[in-house]
């Protein structure tokens, strides 16, 4: 558990970057393609996708670091 809490203070500012970019690019698509007709789908392969380059990430600074 100590590794995780240790990750997370490494990455705080790239989580909060991420996500304002992430739904800074939802508005904007939004704005110009008009909103979808279902919310889930997009979001949840945002969700996906940014656990995913988290768990890569993860792999990478844990075998850097230890």
């Amino acid at each position: 558990m100590d590794k995780v809490k240790l990750y997370l203070n490494y990455r705080k500012k790239s989580y909060l970057l991420n996500t304002a970019l992430f739904m800074a690019g939802f508005i904007f698509v939004i704005c110009i393609f008009g909103p979808p007709k279902y919310y889930v789908v997009p979001i949840l392969s945002m969700i996906t996708a940014y656990g995913f380059l988290e768990f890569v990430e993860y792999k990478r600074w844990k075998k850097e670091n230890y």
